[in-house]
């Protein structure tokens, strides 16, 4: 029986760069796109014996912005992905997208070519709030490019928001959050705003009028409660779904199983190892100019599966609402959870941590400071 493998394959072009981002990705020069696609098709068809004893059962094109690739190079990146992999018949295929890049044209292509779930890139629906992030797109073009979406028969659409902007308060984001809610996308990403080095927004922080930590807490637990009320299930810190639309690839991660990726800055998990490729897109290219050269894997220290193993383990299995299964760690590891973490009970008192039917697991309070918890129980503390 064939082994299941994720596929994340990364596009790092944008037509500007946001504010806040700090994902490799590089303002648009679309003349190096169709360079890139060939490489990166070089790079697949060159590599992919390894994983002949695998179906992939998750693809996702990320970014930068995929959406900016058109319709010519995107069939030469499908084709070769179906000529070079073992591609599930049952497989998620997701894209991500920004307002404003979508045409009638592409969306035809992309389900020729078996995309079947689109991730949109709003944010907000404050046209204020979207310049200030370094957003290119307004609501409208959002509106304009979800509906398109939906004619061209997408049934799965992811929507990011934000929340803890500049000058950003709780009716502002009451707003966002009910105008998405109207066009009942089947998931919903909310992420807190982190101000990152390297980012425009990082040069300017002290300028930043950004909502303190109660504020913050505020508008997180009421995206919590709001979208429950409309119908979505928290099965992550920052992901929603309406029943049966988890998003397959990014349970991946945090369930700790297999994935590949290709392009610069693209991570893989394989095998019990974990490396990257280096942020620099013309060292990529320039690796595969030779025949059968590959761009260097750089692998990350001490990530073999018996290395901290139990400490991953729980560390990622937290970040879902599902947490740790009592019996899941004990026949995995050997060894009683609590026994191993047992800080994890004090805080069960206080309604951060919940105990439920043989499984440990964050409150929503308890996600919202899950990493000063996490730090408090894990053993490398």
């Amino acid at each position: 029986m064939q082994k299941n493998l994720g596929l994340y394959i990364h596009i790092p072009f944008c037509k500007q760069k946001c504010n806040y981002c700090d994902f490799y990705s590089l303002g648009c020069n679309e003349n190096k796109i169709p360079e890139y696609i060939e490489a990166l098709c070089t790079h697949i068809k060159r590599e992919a014996h390894l994983y002949r004893n695998y179906q992939i059962d998750s693809i996702f094109l990320g970014g930068g912005t995929p959406s900016l690739v058109n319709e010519k190079d995107f069939d030469k990146l499908a084709i070769t992905l179906r000529e070079c992999f073992n591609i599930s018949p049952t497989v998620e295929f997701s894209l991500e997208a920004n307002p404003g890049t979508l045409t009638e044209e592409k969306l035809n292509c992309y389900k020729k070519n078996g995309v079947n779930r689109l991730s949109i890139g709003l944010q907000s629906t404050n046209d204020t709030e979207l310049s200030v992030l370094g957003r290119i797109h307004n609501f409208d073009e959002f509106a304009k490019s979800f509906n398109l979406a939906r004619q061209c028969g997408f049934a799965n659409i992811n929507v990011d928001i934000m929340y803890g902007l500049p000058d950003q308060n709780l009716a502002n984001l009451s707003k966002t959050l009910g105008d998405v809610c109207k066009f009942s996308p089947e998931h919903i990403s909310a992420y807190c705003l982190k101000i990152e080095e390297n980012t425009p927004f990082y040069k300017i922080r002290e300028n930043l009028i950004l909502p303190n930590d109660d504020e913050e807490y505020d508008m997180y637990i009421y995206l919590c409660t709001e979208l429950k009320k409309q119908g979505y299930e928290q099965y992550e810190i920052s992901n929603f779904s309406k029943k049966a639309s988890r998003c397959v690839h990014n349970l991946k991660y945090w369930l700790s199983e297999e994935y590949i990726g290709f392009g610069p800055s693209a991570h893989s998990f394989f095998k019990g190892k974990r490396y990257y490729y280096e942020n620099n897109l013309e060292k990529y290219l320039n690796s595969l100019e030779c025949v059968d050269n590959l761009p260097k894997k750089h692998y990350e220290e001490d990530t073999s599966l018996e290395i901290n193993s139990t400490d991953e383990y729980v560390m990622l299995k937290m970040r879902l609402s599902d947490g740790v299964n009592e019996k899941e760690f004990e026949d995995k590891f050997g060894k009683s959870f609590t026994d191993e973490y047992p800080r994890i009970l004090s805080f069960l008192k206080d309604n951060y941590v919940t105990y439920k039917n043989g499984a440990y697991a964050f409150t929503e309070k308890g996600f919202f400071v899950s990493n000063y918890i996490l730090s408090q129980i894990l053993k490398f503390n």
